[in-house]
């Protein structure tokens, strides 16, 4: 047990039939090209939010937001058009690079035109500034109006242990892209450039490309993001390679010069430009609420989350694909919310209330969850702990769950107990370095104090074992992710899924019959956001 976890027993909770009929049927319809890859503010999130709510309707919840399913979010939606190439001066020779294939780049600044025009270039490291860590690859630089090129992930990445000045090879939040443009805008940049490596990004170009094309959306913003820099994106490590040398230097040097704690940026000598012009859009896209509301101690809440968008149209595959369909991520994890409100109001109202929440703009930064958890409909106060579901994979029942940011919350204790039943055990997530705790909805109700637990189906498989397992997890990471080819596929075997649920109903409706509160454990991240709100601070 945790210092300071409760001693308060587990409810004896046992998870009634789950509806597979619900899964397949809601999956295949919210991934079909009719929805259009559910893109928010198209015709796909018309149809994909009236779906949800009625199917919620049907299972026996009430609307979550007074007599609405839908709590309005205010997003921004840019597209870059005409895009010039990114043109490198100022070195040994001069360079032009394409959109697309060499790179890509956009703007969080509603202008109708972005023009970087001989941007002189810096190399920021991996762009962090963490005082609290004596950490500062800005300390000593001038980047205002200027091109900085940074590095993803977090410094001590390639280390095999969790101990480091950035939590060893476990990403921090320092090492997510939002983060690195957001302190490159508090910096004063002109243009923010990450190098792409698949390693440390934990995807490969391919996934770059098909998520940084389109439509990108933001939440709107009062100054119309003019404090933002003009112009983010990414480059390949190809060209960055190029870039270096144009400048004489050794991007690996670099490289590992930038791991050491009191690194100093490097001036390029090279000076980038490139223009675009911006398609601007305003909408309320939509988070969709449900509502089963408690029978002893309706003012308390346990929420469900999931997000229903994906990527509408994006780069075509090879036979002209360009419905980015998202069946696993994350048409999965919506037909599970109705599947599970189906279990729970079947069951009968739980002593606390339970949320269910199928939130928008996941894949542009978790836009819809951050939203919510800014402007809650259920006071996080009183909102005990919530379940986060993102992508259920499709390999066959497992022996373990994976659970992402294990050890840092009291609800594991609630995990295992579900897991007991059926001799599956939790395992701590085996690739903390591609940063998926800050990838997914969770991570909006986490940073703000509410325990959050994010777990999916594990890869030791009952046939196959870990071998077949993670075979499996690379072919959809490397063919189908965030690709045209992320489609429901008729021949897929849910009986993994299935065990999975049951653990994600057994999970909620125990937080849903104890008087517990779970926290955070001592000396975690967000342990201080909770014990203040549930003060009253």
């Amino acid at each position: 047990m945790s210092e300071g976890e409760s001693s308060i027993p587990l409810p004896e909770v046992s998870a009634p039939e789950l509806s597979v009929d619900t899964m397949t049927s809601i999956t295949e319809e919210l991934s079909s090209d009719a929805y259009e890859g559910r893109a928010p503010g198209t015709a796909g999130e018309e149809k994909t939010i009236k779906l949800i709510s009625e199917r919620f309707a049907a299972a026996g919840l009430e609307p979550g937001n007074g007599d609405s399913w839908y709590q309005d979010v205010p997003l921004v939606s840019i597209e870059a058009e005409k895009v010039t190439p990114l043109a490198i001066t100022g070195g040994s020779e001069d360079m032009s690079f394409a959109y697309g294939p060499e790179m890509v780049v956009t703007s969080y600044q509603e202008q109708d035109s972005i023009e970087i025009a001989d941007s002189e270039m810096v190399f920021v490291g991996y762009g962090i500034n963490a005082p609290e860590r004596g950490w500062n690859d800005y300390d000593g630089v001038d980047v205002k109006g200027k091109t900085v090129v940074i590095l993803v992930n977090d410094p001590d990445f390639g280390t095999e242990s969790l101990e480091g000045e950035f939590g060893g090879r476990a990403m921090t939040y320092y090492g997510r892209w939002t983060y690195k443009y957001e302190e490159a805008a508090r910096q004063g940049a002109a243009a923010a450039l990450i190098i792409h490596d698949t390693a440390p990004a934990a995807y490969g170009w391919n996934v770059v490309e098909s998520s940084w094309s389109g439509p990108q959306f933001y939440a709107q913003t009062a100054n119309g993001g003019s404090d933002q820099t003009k112009a983010n994106g990414w480059i390949q490590k190809s060209v960055a390679e190029k870039i270096f040398a144009s400048a004489g230097q050794d991007l690996a040097e670099q490289m590992a010069a930038a791991r050491e704690k009191g690194f100093k940026a490097v001036p390029l000598n090279t000076k980038a430009s490139v223009s675009f012009d911006n398609a601007i859009g305003k909408m309320d896209s939509k988070n969709v609420i449900g509502l089963l509301k408690g029978k002893t101690r309706p003012d308390e809440y346990v929420v469900y989350t999931a997000h229903w968008d994906h990527l509408g149209r994006c780069k075509p595959a090879p036979d002209g694909d360009d419905i980015c369909n998202g069946a696993v991520d994350n048409a999965t994890g919506t037909a599970a919310l109705v599947a599970l409100a189906e279990a729970h109001a079947k069951a009968g109202a739980g002593d606390r209330s339970i949320i269910f929440l199928a939130v928008t703009a996941e894949e542009s930064g978790l836009l819809g969850s951050e939203y919510y958890a800014a402007n809650p409909i259920y006071p996080l106060s009183q909102t005990v702990g919530g379940v986060n579901m993102d992508a259920f994979g499709m390999a066959g029942p497992a022996k373990n769950v994976v659970v992402v940011g294990k050890g840092k919350s009291q609800l594991d204790r609630y995990l295992e107990g579900a897991l007991t039943v059926d001799g599956r055990v939790a395992e701590a997530e085996p690739t903390p370095e591609k940063g998926f705790y800050y990838r997914s909805d969770h991570f909006s109700f986490a940073k703000l104090g509410v325990p959050m637990i994010y777990f999916e189906g594990g890869e030791d498989l009952i046939e196959g074992g870990r071998e077949a397992g993670e075979a499996l997890s690379k072919d959809y990471t490397e063919n189908r992710y965030h690709g045209p080819k992320d489609e429901y596929d008729p021949n897929w075997n849910w009986d993994g899924v299935m065990g999975d649920l049951k653990v994600y109903y057994t999970v909620a409706r125990m937080l849903a019959m104890t008087e517990d509160w779970p926290n955070w454990n001592e000396g975690d991240e967000f342990r201080e956001a909770r014990d203040k709100s549930r003060a009253g601070n």
